[in-house]
């Protein structure tokens, strides 16, 4: 399927991580993941890469948001 690639969007790689779209050219797409920016041939993005439509993405932050929380606990616990 075709899809625009547009600045400001979400995908994940094929570890599963959560990537923004930066800017896109018309054989490379900048991306920002885990907080270093990116860069991915055309090719290669369009191969490893999966949208993640407005739902998915709620559930990633939750999912986020309850990995650190429950981080910042466990470190409580041990203090």
């Amino acid at each position: 399927m075709f899809r625009i690639i547009l600045p400001g969007s979400f995908y994940t790689d094929h570890h599963g991580h959560l990537c923004k779209i930066i800017s896109t050219k018309s054989d490379t797409v900048h991306y920002q993941r885990n907080g270093h920016n990116c860069i991915a041939s055309m090719m290669r993005f369009n191969a490893d890469f999966e949208y993640v439509d407005g739902a998915e993405l709620k559930q990633i932050w939750d999912d986020i948001e309850t990995t650190a929380h429950i981080k910042q606990l466990r470190a409580m616990r041990v203090a």
